[in-house]
């Protein structure tokens, strides 16, 4: 803190903002379930793969040998969609 203080009231803590909004998506009908789109063309739509979804938020991504992909969680479904691309060597496309 501060103030030079290692402990926050309980009123300071109360007043601290967040920028993370928590939902509860374990029940959700495909909570913790994947679906890979093949994107390696570049022309895939940004929906989700279970319910059409376009209000995807992005999450983390990962890459292997001539490939990568970007994983999009659903906020209706749950469901992750993994949009696969194309790796050109040392390129990661965002």
């Amino acid at each position: 803190m501060a103030d030079g203080r290692w402990v926050m009231t309980e009123t300071e803590l109360n007043n601290v903002a967040g920028g993370f909004d928590r939902r509860d998506t374990d029940n959700l009908p495909n909570f913790k379930v994947h679906r890979q789109v093949d994107n390696r063309e570049g022309g895939a739509a940004l929906v989700c793969a279970f319910c059409g979804c376009d209000r995807l938020e992005a999450g983390f991504g990962g890459y292997g040998e001539g490939f990568g992909y970007h994983s999009y969680l659903c906020p209706e479904c749950g469901g992750s969609t993994d949009f696969v691309y194309k790796d050109e060597v040392g390129k990661y496309f965002g």
